[in-house]
C-alpha cells in the first residue's frame, strides 16, 4: 500500500510538471503526422513541374543553386526526381537551426520555390516540436519531458495495474455525467488503451531528442561545404549499379576534405524503414569505399532505423496515420485530467471538507 501512494505521488509530479508541454507535443506531432499530406498540398507547384525533352545534369543543378544562396551553406539533394513531372529538391545547411529548401524545375534549372526550415507551416511545427523554438535550451525541455511521459507510462502501470483488466474487458465505464469520476474514468480508460503508443512515442521520442542535441553541440559554427572535384552524374550510375535494384533518391556530399560523397535510396528494403536506409559510399574518382544494403542489415541498424517511422507514424497508409494522429493527442488529454483530478482533491474536496 505504501508503495503505492509513493508511485502515485510520483506519477502525478510527472504529470504536473511535464503536463503543459506535454500538450504542446501531442498538438504539434497530431499535426505532423500528416506533415507530407500538409506540405504537398500547400506547395503543388513546388513538387510538380511540366516534362520536357531531357533534365540538366545534376551537377549544373547544384552548382546553379549554390550561386543563388548567400554564403557556402552544405548544400545536398534531398530528393533526385523520377517521374516526368518531379522537381528536384535541395537543402542548404547553415546552422542546426537555420536551413534553406529549394525547388528546381529540373529541365530548366528555374527556382520554383525557396523557404527556411521554419518559413512554412510543417517545418515551423516541426521545430517547435523538437525545440520549443528556442534551439538547444528547447530541445533539453523537450528531453526532460520526454523522460518524464516514459516514468509517467511505467509509474502509471503500477499505480492502475488492478484497473488495466477492467477497462480492457469493458467493464469500467466512462460515467461523464459523473462529477466525481468522470475526470479519473478518462485518466483510467486512455491511458490503458494509449499505454504502448505512448511508452513507444516517448522512447522514440527521447531518442530522437538527443540526435537533435548533439546536433547542437558539434556545430557551434555553422555548415559549410568543401571541395569535391567528383562530377555526381558520372558517379550516379556507378552507385546504382553497386546494389542490385538500387534506386538512389538523394546525394550527399562530403562534409570533411577527402571524405566519400553518399548517394542515399532503397534497393529490396521494407518501405517502413523509408526511401533512405540503403546507401553507397563514393569517392571522386568513382571508387566505391562502402555500400548499405538495407536488406542486409544487423538487426541494431534496424532497431536505430525503425525509431523515426515509429515515431511519427509515417509507414502505413492514410488509416494508421488517423490512428497515429488520435493517439498522439493522449498524452496531452492526460495531463489535463491528471490535472482536473489533482485540482479536484487539492482544492475542491478539500474545501467541501473544511
Amino acid at each position: 500500500m505504501q508503495w503505492t501512494k509513493q508511485f502515485f505521488r510520483l506519477h502525478r509530479i510527472l504529470g504536473l510538471v511535464a503536463g503543459s508541454i506535454l500538450l504542446l507535443m501531442s498538438i504539434t506531432g497530431s499535426l505532423l503526422v500528416f506533415s507530407d499530406e500538409i506540405e504537398h498540398a500547400s506547395n503543388q507547384h513546388a513538387y510538380h513541374v511540366t516534362a520536357q525533352a531531357n533534365r540538366l545534369p545534376l551537377q549544373q543543378l547544384l552548382e546553379n543553386t549554390r550561386h543563388t544562396l548567400p554564403g557556402n551553406p552544405y548544400l545536398f539533394f534531398v530528393k533526385i526526381p523520377h517521374a516526368p513531372n518531379e522537381s528536384a529538391i535541395l537543402r542548404a545547411d547553415y546552422t542546426a537551426d537555420h536551413k534553406v529548401y529549394v525547388f528546381l524545375d529540373p529541365f530548366t534549372g528555374k527556382i520554383l520555390q525557396q523557404y527556411a526550415n521554419t518559413d512554412h507551416l510543417t517545418g515551423y511545427i516541426l521545430y517547435l516540436h523538437f525545440t520549443l523554438l528556442s534551439g538547444k535550451t528547447g530541445a533539453t525541455i523537450v528531453l526532460i519531458t520526454g523522460i518524464a511521459l516514459f516514468l509517467s507510462v511505467l509509474t502509471g502501470i503500477f499505480v492502475y495495474r488492478h484497473a488495466m483488466g477492467k477497462v480492457l474487458t469493458f467493464r469500467l465505464k466512462l460515467e461523464w455525467h459523473n462529477r466525481t469520476r468522470r475526470w479519473r474514468n478518462l485518466h483510467r480508460i486512455l491511458g490503458v488503451w494509449a499505454l504502448l503508443f505512448n511508452a513507444v512515442i516517448s522512447f522514440t521520442g527521447f531518442m530522437m531528442e538527443q540526435k537533435v542535441l548533439d546536433a547542437r553541440k558539434s556545430t557551434v559554427n555553422g555548415y559549410t561545404s568543401v571541395p569535391f572535384n567528383g562530377n555526381y552524374d558520372q558517379l550516379l550510375p556507378i552507385a546504382q549499379s553497386a546494389i542490385p535494384g538500387f534506386q538512389v533518391v538523394g546525394i550527399r556530399p562530403p562534409k570533411k576534405a577527402g571524405d566519400p560523397a553518399r548517394f542515399l535510396g532503397h534497393a529490396h528494403e521494407s518501405t517502413f524503414f523509408g526511401e533512405y536506409a540503403s546507401s553507397v559510399f563514393l569517392t571522386a574518382d568513382g571508387h566505391i569505399k562502402k555500400t548499405v544494403d538495407f536488406s542486409k542489415a544487423s538487426l541494431g541498424d534496424r532497431f536505430n532505423a525503425s525509431i523515426a517511422p515509429l515515431h511519427f507514424g509515417n509507414y502505413g497508409g492514410i488509416f494508421l496515420k488517423i490512428l497515429y494522429s488520435f493517439l498522439a493527442l493522449t498524452p496531452g488529454i492526460l495531463s489535463i485530467s491528471g490535472f482536473l483530478i489533482w485540482y479536484r482533491r487539492k482544492f475542491i474536496i478539500k474545501t467541501h471538507r473544511i
